[in-house]
């Protein structure tokens, strides 16, 4: 059975914090990027069905943009 170090645990858990923190940094982003896609291509013209489909985002998210 290995031993149990304190140290090593510590920055296993670290790691494993900063790879969530990450992946959450760039979720936010796409979001962000989607929405402010979403609000140039409204400024278009574009329907909010055709706008739903380009970015990911739902037409009630889109809807609150407007």
């Amino acid at each position: 059975m290995a031993e149990y170090d304190y140290d090593t645990d510590i920055a296993v858990q670290r790691e494993e914090a900063g790879k969530i923190a990450f992946a959450k940094g760039i979720s936010q982003g796409s979001r962000q990027k989607a929405l402010e896609t979403a609000k140039n291509l409204l400024h278009f013209g574009l329907s909010r069905e055709n706008i739903a489909r380009v970015t990911g985002l739902t037409v009630q998210e889109i809807e609150t943009l407007s």
